[in-house]
């Protein structure tokens, strides 16, 4: 006889080799309290990603500027649309309009109001500034890479 054998007569195991029920529950409780000490956390990291992509969202914008003055060879003007909807308006080369889709709670400001992509590759040197809550990120774009920096 091998030791499984000689031990499933004893008290490790029951007659049919199985688990009793105060295990199963014991395991249960254990992956409960697991799960939700891990769920706010969870919850914590997707925000943040959340509030990252935005952020890169708003760089890519920027770089779409650049990119379309680049490769139109002329001017493109970059500004925020006014009212409730947070909307990035782009006109000379191109005429076109982003959304932000920013919550109720999210802020974003652009100083100087305006920003200007030029053929060169160059830009007016400008700061978006993104604030979620407690979070802040600044968006600063170069004067003569017209490349968007997120600090």
């Amino acid at each position: 006889m091998n030791f499984f054998a000689r031990r499933s007569r004893g008290r490790l195991f029951t007659e049919a080799g199985g688990f009793s029920l105060f295990e199963i529950l014991a395991v249960l409780v254990i992956l409960g309290i697991m799960a939700g000490t891990a769920t706010p956390t969870v919850g914590r990291i997707f925000d943040n990603m959340r509030f990252r992509q935005q952020a890169e969202k708003f760089s890519a914008v920027l770089r779409y500027g650049k990119l379309m003055a680049v490769t139109r060879r002329q001017v493109v003007a970059l500004r925020l649309g006014e009212g409730e909807e947070c909307v990035f308006e782009l006109s000379g080369a191109v005429d076109e309009s982003r959304g932000c889709d920013l919550d109720e709670e999210d802020v974003l400001t652009m100083t100087p109001g305006e920003i200007f992509f030029y053929p060169q590759g160059t830009a007016t040197p400008a700061l978006l500034t993104f604030e979620k809550g407690e979070r802040v990120k600044k968006i600063r774009l170069d004067l003569l890479t017209a490349r968007p920096h997120i600090e």
